[in-house]
């Protein structure tokens, strides 16, 4: 395939700034049947002729609406696709207006979906490599040919190395991850897992699973709340339909406290706005328990009867002064203190979280010290507090016996890379079992302690998506053997020795909820239109699970899946899509008749689980793994604070290849305070070069003084020269979990040099 230049002049010169990475990652696009909605990248696009440009609320003759759910990333918004009968083409995605769940809010992801069908970049057939890995030389060839060669060496490798030599890997879930890891497990590949398990969800899931035996933070009744403390999470760039909810429950008058080293969009709407240095999240959570405790603002009937450890609490904040907070996390002790008030003296309350407590350096401790926070205030389960959702009664995928924990031997089980030093990733601990990734790369670069000869990846951008790049491409190349599932040529896929076309939520059907948006409602997504050739993932699975010899394990094909899972309801799959939802109301005070799912059946504030698993039982601060205070030497070479936020156009490394979404971003930015930039003699629009011990990675600079001057924002999720990711080491993880440090990264920065004269933004 040739290469076609970018023409348009501010975005050419993206590209010189940024090398020629943005070039080369994005082919010829002249080959898509309305051109004008795929102009080289950057160039301003025409309202698409014909039948797109009718009105919302009107379907001209010969146009088919589709009721379904955009699965561009987690929050499943449902949608109306409208389908073109002649042509079967998707014309336009809108919100769905009669939505009960989003409203017909929809982000630009879901609003350029079509893209995902109708862009040339599709992998249209399964492809086999013809020629050296990243030559770009390829054969077309049949599904069954290329399940016959993935099953076929799938099996010689586990006959000869063990079924631990085949890893199974997959990226952020889609619908069909959890049918893989029942393949990795019916298959007996120990070294299954995902780049964000560790890093993304796990670790709060995990630590809601020892503190209160369900994930009672990851959903927050802002319909009904008085005050929402949204702490290291910018639901306009992540859910824009909870952003709505905020904003709603706003102007209904509740008080919004935001927590966030950067002054998002969120935190500039906030009535209180507390600015940390990035991850001492767990340090301004125990000063505000502190002053809760202090001035006994908890709730003292809730703790007594439904907490353990509230005394050992106590005790353990004693030091843990609205001072000694201000100290680390450089928010004043005044807002300290005004923060705790607010949040303890508003009833009710609720809290927000994602995936910045993830990302801290212990991880798990960030998450605890917020569940601790809404317990000891008495705001779960409760109307306007952190609640479960409902129970609607389709079989969840996120149990052992779904994803066949059981097919494992017992005694292979150890083999898990990770599974002595990360008990709640790896081990039987964690909903999903998973290796630990860093370890699990280092092991295929090695070949220690055995060797691991063969990957399949679903899903995942693994090249650009795990932390420390250059050494996870490294391990890729010495691969003997791997397989990707992808929508287009990643840069992963380009190493691929096989590569299988999957289709798109368009292009497929499904089951789906969240507990982050879809309290009440599990929705259905209905396949919109077909590509040829193109399969759904769990199809794909089904097929090569049959291959492997494993067909007793799983299912006919996905439709007979999602019959399995909706058998509780009474529902087959078509019968739901006509129905379109699962509707039950919330239950509030469900632990006065059920209890907590803990040992004790009460929140554990002190756990005995995390003491017996080599984390401490009551949460601690421990200083970021770099830090000016914990590597000086390193801090005088590397003075600033490295961190990272997402935009709303893009979802971790998908959706580059979308020309309407790169318009609205088309480069790698770096925020950062225009007095850092100052004495550096950087400008706004400036090439930058961002270094670390670790790699260096390139940028285009956003000056802006909604930042600490020794603080930077980067955005992950480029390719090439771009990827953040470089930056990031490995040389230390978070305790019990294993999650790589991403937002305290020391690093300096410098203009590019190699570039003069010119401004991105004409500046």
């Amino acid at each position: 395939m040739k290469i076609e230049k970018m023409n348009n002049p501010r975005h050419t010169f993206a590209a010189k700034l940024l090398g020629s990475d943005i070039d080369s990652e994005y082919r010829k696009l002249s080959s898509f049947s309305e051109p004008d909605q795929h102009k080289p990248l950057g160039q301003k696009t025409s309202a698409p002729d014909g039948q797109q440009r009718f009105k919302r609320g009107q379907i001209p003759p010969g146009v088919r609406v589709v009721r379904s759910a955009c699965f561009s990333c987690n929050t499943a918004c449902e949608v109306l696709a409208f389908v073109d009968e002649t042509t079967g083409k998707v014309l336009k995605v809108e919100g769905d207006p009669e939505s009960p769940v989003t409203k017909g809010v929809l982000c630009a992801k879901g609003l350029a979906a079509k893209d995902l069908v109708e862009n040339p970049e599709r992998i249209r057939t399964p492809l086999k490599r013809n020629g050296k890995s990243g030559e770009g030389k390829w054969e077309s060839i049949s599904w069954d040919n290329a399940l016959d060669l993935v099953s076929e060496k799938m099996i010689a490798y586990k006959a000869q190395y063990g079924p631990q030599s085949v890893a199974v890997l997959e990226g952020t879930r889609r619908g069909w991850s959890r049918s893989y890891s029942r393949l990795a497990n019916a298959f007996g590949a120990v070294n299954n897992g995902a780049a964000g398990w560790a890093q993304c969800l796990w670790p709060r899931l995990v630590e809601n699973n020892v503190t209160f035996g369900a994930p009672y933070l990851e959903s927050s009744d802002c319909e009904n709340t008085k005050c929402m403390l949204v702490w290291g999470v910018n639901p306009p760039a992540t859910w824009p339909v909870k952003a709505a909810e905020i904003m709603d429950a706003r102007e209904r008058g509740a008080c919004l406290i935001v927590v966030d080293p950067h002054l998002s969009e969120t935190a500039a709407k906030a009535d209180l706005w507390l600015q940390p240095r990035p991850e001492t999240d767990t340090a301004l959570g125990l000063a505000m328990i502190h002053v809760i405790i202090n001035s006994v603002r908890y709730d003292q009937n809730f703790v007594e009867n439904w907490t353990t450890g509230f005394r050992r609490l106590k005790e353990h904040v004693k030091e843990c002064t609205p001072e000694w907070g201000a100290r680390i996390s450089r928010v004043p002790a005044d807002l300290i203190v005004k923060a705790a008030e607010i949040y303890a003296g508003t009833s009710p309350a609720c809290i927000a979280r994602c995936l910045s407590v993830d990302l801290d350096h212990d991880s798990l401790q960030a998450c605890r010290v917020l569940s601790i926070l809404a317990t000891i205030t008495g705001n779960i389960d409760i109307p306007g507090g952190n609640i479960l959702v409902s129970r609607r009664g389709e079989i969840s995928q996120n149990t052992h016996e779904f994803i066949g924990n059981h097919f494992l031997p017992k005694e292979d089980v150890p083999l898990r890379r990770g599974y002595r030093q990360f008990p709640f990733l790896c081990t039987d601990l964690c909903p999903v079992p998973t290796a630990h990734m860093p370890t699990l790369w280092e092991t295929i670069g090695t070949g220690e302690p055995y060797p691991v000869k063969a990957a399949i990846i679903f899903g995942s951008n693994a090249a650009v998506s795990y932390s420390n790049s250059g050494r996870v491409q490294e391990a890729l190349e010495s691969l003997d053997f791997l397989v990707v599932a992808d929508l287009f040529l990643t840069p992963t896929a380009e190493r691929a020795d096989v590569v299988l076309p999957a289709s798109s939520w368009l292009e497929r059907n499904n089951v789906i909820s969240s507990f982050q948006t879809a309290y009440t409602h599990t929705i259905a997504q209905q396949k919109a239109v077909s590509l040829p050739d193109a399969r759904s993932d769990v199809d794909i699975i089904i097929d090569l699970a049959k291959r492997l010899g494993l067909a007793d394990k799983f299912w006919e094909n996905e439709t007979a899946m999602y019959d399995m899972l909706l058998e509780p309801t009474g529902l087959t799959l078509s019968e739901f899509i006509k129905k379109k939802h699962l509707y039950a109301p919330l239950e509030y005070y469900r632990y006065q008749k059920d209890g907590f799912k803990t040992p004790s059946g009460k929140v554990e504030i002190y756990s005995s689980i995390f003491e017996k698993n080599g984390c401490d039982p009551l949460p601690t601060y421990t200083e970021p793994f770099q830090s000016p205070q914990k590597t000086p030497e390193l801090a005088k070479k590397y003075p600033l604070i490295m961190t990272s936020a997402r935009r709303p156009f893009f979802r971790h490394t998908e959706n580059r290849q979308n020309p309407l979404l790169r318009e609205q971003c088309p480069y790698s930015p770096v925020r950062i305070h225009p007095e850092t930039a100052g004495k550096l003699e950087i400008r706004d629009g400036d090439s930058v070069v961002i270094e670390t011990p670790t790699g260096q990675c390139k940028a285009v600079a956003e000056l802006t003084e909604g930042l600490h001057p020794d603080v930077i924002q980067t955005m992950p999720g480029w390719p090439g020269e771009e990827n953040v990711n470089n930056l990031i080491p490995w040389n230390e993880f978070a305790r019990g979990m294993g999650t790589v440090s991403m937002h305290s990264i020391m690093c300096r920065i410098r203009k590019n040099e190699s570039i003069k004269g010119e401004k991105l933004h004409g500046k």
